[in-house]
């Protein structure tokens, strides 16, 4: 048999596919970590992770936003005093977040808006928006996350709040029974606590049916409330289903704030330090939030 000849590689070609073999590996870590860090819905928006600027102290907000590792898709609403992740595919904000004080629910405040318009700030970034036609015969409300009556000092800030950006498709059943009385329960709470910080969305998963004009209908709606009062803190979470009739009280569908974050994959109240954020997100007192 003839004998091969062996190949000969140069030391500079030895060099070359060693450094390729690093480059490669660098491109892998890079890639891996990137994939890691997933979107939070079906719908194109900001990737969860760590935030920079500001502090609970200087911005009172940034407490009850999430987390997110960039602000491509965040709007703060400085007429409404809230921020929201929008959700593009979705035309509706993934969540809405918000300070809620004994100011905000003390006195009869102006009258409600009651004219729903797209959000001039999605409309500016030129994203797609939900229009107050999708809404018409759909069988669904326009239901808010960041309630009207929670901002109600001067009209521009009611206003805000009719905005389609704070709007998703919720039961007539849901939005007018469970929901309203959440709602009215947190108000409540709003008078007797310091100051409460606020986290409300759908559930938006993948594949979600939708109304005329693509806007997404939740299966859930979910809402956090981080209480400060004095120097304690407190938190729990609803995960209500959007049905016509959610049975039983809004506290059947009470849970941990932990809880809710396994389920959507979110890190609430981040912002606070660490001891705190995990005792008052392990579990919740229902003696505290009666």
């Amino acid at each position: 048999m003839k004998k091969r000849t062996p190949i000969k590689i140069s030391r500079q070609t030895h060099w070359k596919i060693v450094l390729l073999l690093v480059l490669a590996i660098v491109v892998l870590a890079i890639v891996s970590q990137v994939v890691a860090v997933r979107p939070w819905t079906g719908g194109r928006q900001a990737e969860r992770g760590a935030r920079s600027g500001g502090s609970p102290e200087t911005d009172p907000e940034i407490l009850a936003c999430p987390f997110f590792a960039n602000d491509e898709f965040v709007v703060r609403c400085p007429e409404g005093r809230y921020t929201m992740l929008y959700d593009t595919a979705y035309r509706q904000a993934a969540w809405v977040a918000y300070l809620l004080t004994r100011r905000d629910v003390s006195g009869k405040g102006v009258k409600r808006s009651g004219v729903f318009k797209s959000d001039p700030e999605v409309i500016a970034r030129g994203w797609p928006s939900a229009a107050d036609r999708d809404y018409t015969g759909s069988g669904f409300d326009r239901g808010h996350l960041l309630p009207s009556a929670d901002r109600n000092d001067t009209p521009q800030e009611n206003g805000a709040t009719f905005r389609l950006s704070n709007v998703s498709p919720q039961r007539p059943g849901l939005n007018r029974g469970t929901w309203r009385r959440l709602e009215e329960r947190v108000r409540r709470w709003a008078a007797r606590y310091d100051s409460l910080y606020i986290v409300t969305g759908g559930e938006l998963t993948p594949s979600l049916r939708r109304i005329r004009g693509g806007v997404g209908i939740p299966q859930r709606f979910f809402k956090t409330i981080l209480a400060r009062d004095g120097g304690t803190f407190r938190a729990i979470a609803f995960l209500i289903p959007n049905t016509e009739r959610p049975a039983g009280d809004c506290f059947r569908y009470a849970i941990s704030v932990d809880s809710l974050e396994r389920v959507l994959g979110m890190d609430f109240y981040s912002a606070l330090p660490d001891s705190v954020e995990m005792r008052v997100e392990a579990s919740f007192d229902r003696s505290f939030w009666r």
